[in-house]
Order: C-alpha cells, then sequence, then structure tokens
C-alpha cells in the first residue's frame, strides 16, 4: 500500500485503486459542530474499516471489514446535507469488493458512488481512476481503454492511470503497446509497483492472472 496525494494506493492485478475515504481522526473530531452526529459517527466506522484493512490478509478478513462500510452506510445515508461522505463510502466499498473478486458488483457500486460527489470535489478524480481500474478487472477492456485515454488527455502526468492503460493493453494482447506505456511509466516514475505485466508483454505473453 503506497501514499499518493494524501490517498492510500493499491495494485491489484496489474491495475491501481485508490482508498477514497480514508482520513485522520482529527478531522472527524474539528467537523464536530458542522456535521450530523450521523455523519460523524459514520465516518468513525470508515476509520474503523480502514484501521482494519491494514491486517487484513485473506478473504474472510476482508468480508469483515465489509460490515464496518456498511454501517458507514447506514449512518452517512441519513444526512441529507452533507452527501459527500456517502459517496466515499460507496467508492471505497466498491474497492474493497475488488478484493473480494466481485466486479461486477463492484463497477455499480462505484457509478453509484460517483452520483453522489459533485465534479468540484477532488476526491472525484481519484473515484473516476478507480472506475477504469474496475473496468479492466471486469474484463470491460474497450471500455477502460476509452476511458483511460480520456482521462489521460486530461491527465498526462499521471502515470497511475498509464500503469492501468499498459495493463489494459496487456489484456488485450496489444503488445507493443503495452510496452511502451509500461516504459512510460518508468521513465517518469524510474520504477513500476509491480513489473510482472512489463515482463509480459516484452515476452508477448499474458502473465499468470491468478497468480497476481
Amino acid at each position: 500500500m503506497y501514499l499518493v496525494g494524501g490517498k492510500k494506493k493499491e495494485t491489484l492485478k496489474l491495475v491501481c485503486l485508490y482508498w477514497v475515504s480514508r482520513e485522520r481522526d482529527k478531522y472527524v473530531w474539528e467537523d464536530r459542530y458542522a456535521a450530523s452526529w450521523d455523519e460523524l459517527i459514520g465516518r468513525m466506522y470508515l476509520l474503523k474499516a480502514h484501521d482494519a484493512i491494514e491486517d487484513c490478509d485473506e478473504e474472510d478478513d476482508y468480508a469483515d471489514v465489509l460490515v464496518d462500510f456498511g454501517q458507514a452506510l447506514l449512518l452517512l445515508a441519513k444526512d441529507d446535507d452533507r452527501r459527500r461522505y456517502y459517496g466515499y463510502a460507496l467508492a471505497d466499498k466498491a474497492h474493497m469488493l475488488c478484493f473480494l473478486g466481485q466486479y461486477d458488483v463492484a463497477l455499480l457500486t462505484i457509478d453509484e458512488a460517483l452520483l453522489h460527489v459533485n465534479s468540484y470535489d477532488s476526491s472525484r478524480d481519484w473515484m473516476m481512476s478507480n472506475r477504469c481500474a474496475i473496468l479492466v478487472l471486469t474484463g470491460a477492456f474497450e471500455d477502460a481503454l476509452k476511458l483511460l485515454q480520456a482521462r489521460l488527455d486530461q491527465h498526462p502526468e499521471d502515470n497511475d492511470l498509464r500503469f492501468t492503460m499498459a495493463t489494459c493493453l496487456l489484456h488485450m494482447e496489444r503488445y507493443d503497446e503495452a510496452v511502451v506505456a509500461y516504459e512510460q511509466v518508468i521513465a517518469k516514475d524510474s520504477y513500476l509497483d509491480d513489473d510482472r505485466g512489463l515482463k509480459a508483454a516484452r515476452r508477448s505473453q499474458q502473465p499468470e492472472w491468478a497468480n497476481l
């Protein structure tokens, strides 16, 4: 797990995913006069979920964390005025569902999350990046590639998007393009979060996806 721009990032099956709702407990406390109790307690459940994520090793552990996300969503849904934390919690539930292999449900969940976060919210960019990654995980490679290219046109400096696009191209057996994209990431960052995709693309082969 890596920290990028204040958000936690993880790599799953050679795509980049961000935890959107993670925050420090002091921010929840500082908002105690501006937010409802439902929101504050919901955000505390999100903190609890993220603390538990650090210790997750098995699928059953992730399933347990979903319970905390569920409690957070129940409380945050009651807040009619400030729905953004509800959207953040949905986005991270989608992320968690990916680790459980429930990619189609994750896509529905991230799309619902985006409905609750306005275009001025900086977290929307992280959520859109997650949507790109989830499309790759569902096998919707053509749709994923179109969205990734559009996002990269807007954010050409975003190497995490480029890494996910390289993996999408790898899935599509467009090996030469995948190599170029992976190498562009290295040219800027000097490393890859996971180099197994690049190694497979250079051999014009698919990696052992089940072991990633």
